[in-house]
């Protein structure tokens, strides 16, 4: 079969971040504030940085998991500002993080083509 992704925000290969962490529910607003503040400073710094946050739909009494996504339209997420959205949103969170938040990191794609096995 054949996939083809809807219309693309960013450039083939351009890379993305997908940042997830979890947060006890008692706490969860606080860290939100403090995550959203962060994201609207880093935004400033980096006018074309797409930051995104989503929160998973199956939350436990015991915590909750956050997504943090970065997208930059144009080059795409360097080396450079993956290092400092990863250390700085750490310390920034750091009193709320039941653990450590996990980073991934995905290139965009514009169309699969058949796909093997």
């Amino acid at each position: 079969f054949r996939l083809q992704a809807a219309e693309p925000a960013m450039a083939p290969g351009q890379r993305q971040l997908f940042i997830y962490w979890r947060v006890a529910p008692a706490e969860l607003s606080a860290a939100l504030q403090a995550l959203r503040a962060w994201q609207a400073r880093l935004s400033a710094e980096h006018p074309a940085l797409q930051c995104r946050l989503f929160l998973r739909h199956e939350r436990s009494k015991d915590e909750a998991t956050v997504m943090e996504t970065y997208a930059d339209a144009e080059p795409g997420i360097d080396e450079v500002l993956r290092r400092h959205i990863e250390h700085a949103g750490n310390a920034e969170l750091q009193r709320w993080l039941r653990g450590s938040r996990h980073v991934e990191v995905f290139d965009a794609l514009d169309e699969l083509d058949e796909l093997d096995g």
